[in-house]
């Protein structure tokens, strides 16, 4: 018991922050990320997304936080709102308020809020096509033929563009195997999700908070909203691929109108 009790001393502390607490665990010979989402029953791309880590270059005694329960940490910018905010999570103002134990619905710029991974999703539209919105944003940029932004000539747009403010979460489309993630190209930093014959890929990220060979469950946090790569200000590159030949994302998407659908309180909300 006394060899128990000392290991537990060393190796993990906690910090309680209102309704979740941060286990600072301190990494031992063996342990990934993979392993230490199973021991704590946390999602691997909470503790990425956490912790800002390379999962193949992780070092022993470096301290990984752990939230329970999972989940996910917002911080207030310039002009966010609850309602805003519950958007981009497809969840709720009063589960927010909950969660951080608001009593009212003031938020300050630079206040990190908590979003527990249970309250994510209650409002993402599974019912209309087999994928759902990876972001609650604007569409900027259609699929098709355009003026590029940024060199000013005709070009193809392969993708479908939706603007969120930078750190928006982006959720998995849909369920699938993670092919790549890191820096690619002109998309910057982004994530290729293998799902049987599609290829769906996530550009332009300031966050990836996924690794090669995971395997991810539609609605799963995959990273952040940002401006990497050929952009000119934060959003999501969302792009469908079938044998390697890039289609219009919007056949596979729920309607604009319908991104957020809230059926126990009869809501229906489409892009900002």
């Amino acid at each position: 018991m006394k060899k128990y009790l000392f290991v537990i001393v060393v190796f993990v502390n906690c910090i309680v922050l209102g309704n979740f607490f941060i286990i600072n665990y301190y990494l031992q010979p063996g342990d990934t990320i993979y392993t230490l989402s199973k021991k704590f029953s946390v999602s691997p791309s909470i503790l990425i997304d956490w912790n800002n880590v390379d999962p193949y270059n992780l070092k022993i005694g470096q301290v990984i936080k752990i939230p329970q329960p999972e989940g996910i940490i917002y911080e207030v910018k310039q002009g966010d709102t609850l309602y805003d905010i519950s958007l981009r999570f497809f969840t709720t103002i009063d589960a927010i308020k909950r969660a951080n134990d608001l009593k009212n619905d003031y938020i300050f710029v630079g206040q990190k809020l908590f979003v527990p991974v249970k309250d994510i999703g209650l409002a993402f539209n599974v019912y209309d096509k087999n994928f759902i919105w990876p972001v609650f944003g604007r569409i900027t940029s259609t699929y098709g033929w355009r003026e590029h932004p940024i060199f000013h000539k005709r070009s193809f747009h392969t993708g479908v563009d939706i603007a969120a403010p930078e750190g928006t979460p982006i959720f998995s489309a849909s369920d699938g195997v993670v092919e790549f993630a890191g820096e690619y190209g002109g998309y910057g930093l982004a994530v290729i999700v293998d799902y049987g014959k599609y290829k769906i890929i996530y550009g332009h990220m300031s966050r990836v908070s996924v690794y090669k060979g995971q395997t991810i469950s539609k609605g799963e946090l995959i990273g952040r909203v940002g401006s990497t790569g050929l952009s000119t200000g934060p959003h999501l590159h969302f792009e469908v691929r079938i044998g390697n030949k890039h289609t219009n994302p919007m056949v596979f998407l729920p309607s604009y109108n319908r991104m957020y659908v809230l059926k126990s309180d009869n809501v229906y909300l489409g892009g900002e």
